[in-house]
């Protein structure tokens, strides 16, 4: 059986990782946009179509998540481990 302590660390862990996965992410949406924007002003055939039609569900989806998903995982997990900090030493 864990300790609090044990449970406190993994959760700190847990929680930088999770923001730098988040930053990391974010990065890299960002290029894989400018790419995008790029690719799609210079490719105009049936196979751009497809790859529009697959392309805009993921794209959507990954702003999603960054917008409103990632904020909120971020925001809960660092409350839960300030409540854990905060109990650990007596507040």
């Amino acid at each position: 059986m864990s300790s609090l302590d044990d449970v406190f660390e993994h959760m700190r862990l847990f929680d930088q990782a999770l923001r730098e996965f988040n930053a990391e992410l974010r990065a890299s949406s960002t290029a894989l946009t400018q790419a995008h924007e790029q690719t799609t002003s210079l490719w105009r055939d049936a196979a751009a179509v497809r790859y529009l039609q697959a392309y805009e569900p993921l794209a959507q989806s990954l702003d999603e998540y960054l917008r409103v998903a990632a904020p909120r995982f971020e925001q809960f997990l660092q409350a839960k481990v300030s409540q854990l900090e905060q109990y650990l030493n007596g507040a």
